[in-house]
């Protein structure tokens, strides 16, 4: 389990890259992942790598998008596969951010 970042060359988009499980462990790395940089247009949030998340993955989602929702940005998942995108518009997280 790992994340891997990217800020696009405009600085306007953060890729926020999940490698492996998205559970608990990854919880301070990932707070860091889109606290460290400056203010940012839209975190895209690239689940390719990743074929499971579990309730604590939502809950890191969620203080992603309050966050974001101070600062008047967005928030887009990308890359998931059918099993994690129903997982996310089971919770209803198709409300909260951009689902593929």
């Amino acid at each position: 389990m790992s994340i891997l970042t990217n800020l696009s060359d405009s600085g306007n988009a953060l890729t926020i890259k999940i490698i492996g499980k998205f559970q608990f462990p990854l919880a301070s790395e990932f707070r860091r992942a889109y606290t460290d940089i400056e203010q940012v247009q839209e975190y895209v949030l690239d689940l390719k790598d990743s074929d499971y998340l579990d309730s604590s993955a939502l809950g890191m989602i969620i203080a992603l998008w309050e966050f974001v929702e101070r600062n008047k940005n967005r928030i887009k998942i990308v890359n998931a596969n059918e099993e994690v995108i129903q997982i996310l518009e089971s919770a209803n997280f198709d409300q909260l951010v951009t689902l593929p």
